[in-house]
């Protein structure tokens, strides 16, 4: 049971560092990108693409009728029921949005949902599967997934071990996230090839710039997820590079993700100890609830910055914290559901198509538009060739994207060199909903004033634990 919970606290965690990652400055953006070229939200095909084409079947998952992906997450599990339904609703949304507006490559795109259930060896079989009948991963949201052999060693029709594409909405094992084959919409800024030991960590400035234009002097208490290795090694990097940024350490605390509220009582004792006015909890929203929670009954009124990032963008940090949550800080690398209709039209598109719209179906979607823009850039390579669509082609097309955003929806990534972006939307929970604060403006994001490159730091994660 404690190796299921804490390894639920590593997606958050890994979600809090890409968020706020990247290797370049340069794949950053201000957010007032306009649709263009190959960022846009309607990356479809005409029907004068098509006209005169005869299809026919280059790939394992394209006929000429259809192209098929895979979207493989976990779902059915006794620990978190429905953990990742989002991301089966967002590539479903995508690819009606898709379907809607001519397919892909002169084709029908066609959606199976695979359920890794938590399990490596069920996330071990859905590759697999997939494998035969699928010409990539899109969505992938599996926590288990340990083993890339399977995917790597994948092949193709012409019976070559060319790899199973993986566009995945979180990468949570060192081995998925070196993998050549594998790319994430949330890029986690942590240096490659790596097995243990020393790695190198690239984390985003962006919201503490935010924060120290009000309180110059940050200090305050941290929690790490303490279940596994695997939880600490995915946390410390982040609460590092805070203190290399000027955030003083009062205390670090290990934490369970099974933890109750009395569990919280000596980090919110710790608060008060050290008059701290920032605070930071590593596990899901969950926990952030409780050490509030702790916080009100204890009466802590010194901390200022209450900090998350996109684990607490949940509607349950709310309806379960109350008004104990309120203040609290969350960053996002993904425009807000909360900017609405017209604010960007891939959020539009996004909105219309996914009636259970959520931040990992948000990212789904966005991983379905990578794929359409593969497709299309292996197309315009092949001159217009919709029979061009192979795992080789589309592996490569991957690589070359560059400065990718989704029409807006995301700041610009470098998806093929696997770097993520400094920029961020702010928002903060006030009066009982998330709301807008860096900046204000619907549909953009920031980048820091003046934008500033992500730090950089090379430690042991490990060793770093003194919780």
């Amino acid at each position: 049971m404690r190796l299921r919970f804490g390894v639920l606290a590593i997606v958050m965690v890994l979600v809090a560092a890409a968020c706020g990652s990247s290797g370049s400055s340069k794949a950053g953006s201000s957010g007032d990108d306009d649709l263009d070229g190959g960022n846009t939200a309607t990356t479809v095909s005409s029907a004068a693409d098509c006209t005169g084409k005869t299809l026919t079947s280059p790939e394992v998952g394209v006929s000429d009728k259809e192209i098929t992906v895979t979207v493989l997450a976990d779902v059915n599990n006794p620990i978190k029921p429905a953990l990742f339904e989002g991301s089966w609703n967002g590539m479903k949304a995508w690819a009606d949005y898709m379907n809607a507006n001519g397919g892909l490559a002169c084709r029908k795109v066609v959606v199976k949902t695979a359920d890794s259930k938590l399990s490596g060896e069920e996330a071990k079989n859905a590759v697999a599967a997939a494998c035969t009948d699928s010409v990539a991963l899109v969505g992938t949201t599996a926590l288990f997934l340990q083993d890339v052999s399977g995917m790597e060693g994948c092949k193709d029709k012409a019976g070559k071990a060319t790899g199973l594409p993986d566009i995945a909405d979180l990468q949570t094992e060192p081995a998925q996230q070196c993998s050549a084959i594998s790319f994430a919409t949330l890029p986690t800024g942590s240096a490659c090839p790596y097995t243990s030991g020393e790695r190198e960590y690239a984390v985003g400035q962006t919201q503490y710039d935010f924060y120290k234009k009000t309180y110059p002097d940050l200090h305050g208490v941290f929690v790490i997820p303490k279940d596994l290795p695997s939880t600490i090694a995915s946390t410390m990097p982040i609460f590092r590079a805070e203190n290399k940024m000027g955030i003083k350490s009062d205390a670090e605390f290990g934490v369970s993700g099974t933890a109750t509220q009395p569990e919280y009582t000596q980090v919110v004792q710790a608060m008060k100890t050290h008059n701290s006015n920032y605070a930071r909890n590593g596990l899901d929203y969950s926990g952030t609830v409780l050490m509030r929670k702790e916080a009100a009954a204890q009466n802590v009124d010194s901390v200022k910055v209450w900090d998350c990032s996109v684990q607490c963008y949940d509607k349950r940090l709310i309806s379960e914290g109350g008004s104990a949550v309120e203040g609290q800080y969350v960053w996002l690398n993904i425009l807000p559901l909360e900017d609405g209709e017209g604010a960007n039209p891939t959020l539009d598109a996004f909105i219309k198509y996914n009636k259970k719209p959520d931040g990992f179906g948000a990212q789904a979607f966005v991983a379905g538009l990578i794929f359409a823009e593969a497709v299309n850039q292996t197309m315009k390579a092949n001159d217009g060739d919709p029979n061009s669509i192979t795992r080789a082609n589309i592996l490569n097309a991957i690589r070359g994207i560059h400065e990718f955003d989704a029409g807006g929806m995301v700041p610009k990534i470098d998806v093929g060199g696997k770097k993520g972006s400094v920029c961020l939307v702010g928002m903060q929970v006030k009066d009982g909903k998330f709301v807008r604060v860096s900046p204000e403006e619907k549909g953009k994001f920031t980048c820091g004033e003046p934008e500033k490159p992500p730090i950089k730091l090379t430690i042991d994660p490990v060793k770093e634990y003194k919780g």
